[in-house]
């Protein structure tokens, strides 16, 4: 029989429950919209369940390529332990695709949930759909600033569970979970 944590660190299929899997929760922060226009990668963030897994930021004043290109094998590996969730989750995933593929390291096989598209399947009374919207409407407190990789992944760790007990939501499926093909992403 397997453990939980052995549970938790293998890649689950769509009818895993939620109680019992693993979750990355994620988020970056950058210097614009577009890499392929200049914008770069300033922060990331990486949380599982409770604590920290991962936590960069790009020295002040310094956005070359070799402090990223340090930390980017790391953020690959720890986006394949269970299941990645983020808000406006493309964003950052297309953000690192770009830069692992510019940078030479190849994608992932990545599992992810968005809780945007969450938050839009089941909460009709809100004005929108913004991270801070959602907290408000959910009464979530979170301490810090958002537009911190580190802040807006233990605000969207908070709303995920929030939308999860909302929605009833038992499994990987019903929430959404989706695979990232990084050849056509």
């Amino acid at each position: 029989m397997k453990s939980m944590a052995e549970i938790r660190v293998a890649q689950p299929d769509r009818y895993q429950s939620v109680e019992v899997a693993s979750f990355a929760f994620f988020d970056i922060e950058t210097t614009g919209l577009h890499p392929d226009r200049g914008a770069k990668i300033t922060e990331i963030a990486i949380l599982p369940r409770s604590g920290q897994r991962f936590h960069w930021t790009q020295p002040e004043n310094d956005i070359g390529d070799k402090y990223l290109s340090e930390q980017l094998s790391a953020v690959l590996a720890h986006l394949t332990t269970g299941v990645v969730v983020g808000h406006n989750v493309g964003f950052d995933l297309r953000f690192i695709a770009y830069e692992a593929e510019r940078l030479g390291f190849r994608g992932p096989d990545v599992l992810y949930i968005d809780t945007l598209g969450l938050a839009r399947n089941f909460c009709n009374n809100t004005k929108d759909y913004t991270l801070s919207s959602l907290l408000n409407a959910f009464d979530i407190s979170i301490k810090g600033p958002l537009h911190t990789a580190i802040v807006d992944a233990r605000a969207t760790r908070a709303l995920f569970w929030k939308l999860i007990n909302y929605g009833n939501i038992e499994t990987l499926a019903q929430a959404g979970m989706q695979r990232l093909n990084w050849s056509t992403f």
